[in-house]
């Protein structure tokens, strides 16, 4: 909100600014000791010259409500905090400062020498020890008890509503800053039009335990500020920045926290591995020349040899670490307890995405499902796929054919993938911040080793007649390389995965090879046009520009009789094909016997060759609420290499 009497002066204001007054540049603040700032402003090529009266003054500060947790999942509540964010373009001292929540205040003390710099965020929690357990990082103040000393205490106390309320933030002379108003409240208040905002949680996204939070601007990065409810990102009818849940402990707030994809571009390799057939011999040559450091995120391990792998890079000295899903549907089987166990007794350190025992009831994990893919070497070689670690993706040939899921992993030395994938690693592993990081125990009925007389299985055999991509191919040259994850930004329409769909046009061609991509999203019994899957509607959007696409979903698991399974999908998006004429098919298929586990897209937008490769499938849990990672490049001949395999499928 505007404070009263006081125009808030944004970044492209002082560039119009430059731009009426014909000058090149508007002079910016000089502090004291002669530095100067800018602001981050948008270049405007002046044509024309007008002449207004100077606007002169250090820009202001402009604090926000820019999130709050107000009806925790954890029993007490005791988490509940308020994000403020400085948006402006000078530091703001917080003493005197109060928040209003109901009846109820809290206020900065005015001796407190608390303050925002530009850019800069803050909490303020309930209880900052509590707050630290749900969060990972401390808050700068707490209300409601002196839970750590080194942590600013409020004067007063505040209680959030869950079902609905305001929040208020007032100045030091107690002119209104801010207000937030949520959920059921129906009072007209002071700083605020129209509708309270709401969190979204349709389908399996749950109410309890969201933080609330606004939009942010695509360019600027700052927290959208208009007063209403379509400021704050539950907003159902912006389906590009709305329908976005957040629980507490994720990252994202910024781009430098995720908030964007990580990209850049490096000369690199980048090693094409395809299953069934030639997914094992790779990565376990991956396993046998690390030297000092093994990294692995991952659904499910149940791969005997490939634990062999690990076990004799553990006896070399290299250090392992496994984050592993810690609830997958149908539990955690006993070969892969046999597999930890393992790995544990050779000195892994392996841990599930669960809640530990001693966790504060009602603690959720961060994520849904911890459903990445992907492991780092040494710091020297990154490993990204769509299958879990198992004998019917990953078959151990005798190098004839071999049949199972279809499947890929790009391996590759890119250091812009390097680095993203251990920003996300380092992230994820903080059993110091997190108390849902369950450790391998031996004796643990869930987190332990199986049975004393469990004996693993014979592998599965698929019959299948030919398997003609079991040699990895390799691939050399300078590329970009773009690394999205879920939760923090696979849904960002300017970045990643949708941006590029966006650009396709006449004379491009997507293809995709899915486990699935729904109908719709929100509740199973809804509809396209209620809850649309914007990946979904993206590609028959490229159709009407005259992009050529063509999508191959999975059959073997699917059941056509759901309301949003494959063949829905399929039935849907030919049926607007077929209504349009566009250039667009969706097939159902099984070409290696074990049904699809891809999760591919290959696009070829104007003279760009772009593949895409990772965990991400095409429901709205897996883009929202679950750790996804999916690896983007545009090295040609690995978007050459996958558009062999996928024409084969095709045609299979």
């Amino acid at each position: 909100m505007r404070s009263p009497g006081m125009a808030a002066i944004s970044g492209s204001f002082l560039a119009l600014a430059a731009f009426i007054f014909g000058l090149s540049f508007l002079a910016p603040p000089t502090a004291a000791d002669g530095s100067v700032s800018l602001p981050d402003a948008p270049v405007i090529t002046a044509t024309h010259q007008l002449y207004l009266p100077l606007v002169s003054g250090p820009p202001p500060s402009r604090v926000l409500i820019a999130a709050a947790h107000i009806d925790s999942s954890v029993s007490g509540e005791a988490d509940e905090a308020i994000l403020l964010w400085n948006a402006g373009y000078s530091p703001q001292p917080l003493a005197g400062w109060r928040l209003l929540a109901g009846r109820r205040q809290a206020a900065f003390p005015i001796t407190a020498t608390l303050s925002l710099d530009r850019g800069e965020r803050l909490w303020c929690a309930g209880v900052a020890t509590a707050f630290r357990t749900s969060f990972g990082e401390s808050p700068a103040c707490e209300w409601k008890e002196d839970s750590d000393p080194d942590i600013l205490n409020l004067d007063g106390s505040l209680q959030l509503a869950n079902r609905g309320g305001f929040i208020q933030l007032l100045d030091a002379d107690g002119q209104l800053v801010d207000t937030l108003v949520y959920g059921d409240e129906s009072a007209a208040l002071a700083g605020w039009t129209g509708l309270p905002a709401q969190v979204y949680d349709r389908g399996a996204i749950r109410k309890a335990g969201q933080v609330w939070q606004r939009k942010r601007d695509p360019i600027s990065d700052q927290p959208m500020d208009n007063d209403v409810a379509s400021d704050w990102a539950g907003d159902l009818a912006d389906i590009g920045w709305g329908r976005r849940a957040r629980y507490p402990g994720w990252r994202g707030w910024t781009r430098d926290d995720l908030a964007a994809p990580i990209q850049g571009e490096a000369q690199a390799t980048v090693t094409v591995a395809v299953g069934p057939e030639g997914l094992y011999a790779p990565l376990a040559q991956a396993f046998a020349n690390a030297e000092s450091r093994i990294d692995l995120s991952l659904y499910t391990l149940e791969h005997p040899e490939l634990t062999d792998a690990l076990v004799a890079a553990l006896e070399r000295g290299v250090a392992v670490r496994i984050l592993l899903e810690g609830g997958p549907p149908g539990g955690i089987d006993d070969l892969q307890k046999w597999c930890v166990a393992r790995l544990a007794a050779a000195g892994a350190e392996v841990r599930y995405m669960a809640v530990t025992e001693d966790a504060p009831r009602g603690l959720k994990t961060r994520y849904s499902y911890a459903h990445a893919k992907y492991g780092l070497i040494d710091g020297r070689l990154a490993l990204v796929g769509t299958d879990n670690l198992n004998w019917d993706s990953i078959p151990v040939t005798d190098g004839g054919p071999a049949g199972g899921r279809r499947g890929y992993y790009l391996l590759t030395d890119a250091g812009p993938v390097i680095e993203a994938l251990g920003r996300i690693f380092a992230a994820d592993w903080r059993p110091d911040a997190f108390m849902d990081l369950h450790p391998f125990q031996a004796d643990h009925p869930k987190f332990g080793g199986p049975p004393p007389d469990f004996v693993p299985p014979e592998p599965p055999v698929y019959d299948v007649t030919d398997a003609p991509f079991a040699q990895p191919v390799s691939i050399s040259g300078q590329a970009h390389f773009v690394v999205v994850s879920a939760p923090e930004n696979a849904l960002r329409p300017d970045a990643g995965l949708l941006a590029l769909i966006a650009r396709a046009g006449s004379g491009d061609e997507i293809r995709g090879e899915q486990l699935y991509e729904h109908k719709f999203w929100g509740d199973g019994v809804s509809n396209p046009i209620a809850d649309p899957n914007p990946r979904l509607e993206a590609l028959i959007d490229a159709a009407r520009r005259g992009a050529r696409v063509r999508l191959l979903l999975d059959n073997l698991f699917d059941d056509p009789a759901a309301l949003r399974s494959n063949q829905a999908t399929a039935n849907y998006a030919n049926a607007i094909s077929a209504a349009e004429g566009l250039d667009l098919e969706v097939r159902l298929g099984n070409p290696t016997g074990g049904g699809i586990h891809a999760k591919l897209f290959l696009l070829r937008v104007g003279d760009e060759r772009w593949s895409v490769v990772g965990s991400l499938n095409g429901g709205e849990v897996s883009h929202k609420i679950n750790r996804e990672v999916l690896l983007l490049t545009d090295l040609a001949g690995v978007h050459d290499r996958l558009a062999a395999i996928f024409d084969y499928d095709w045609a299979q």
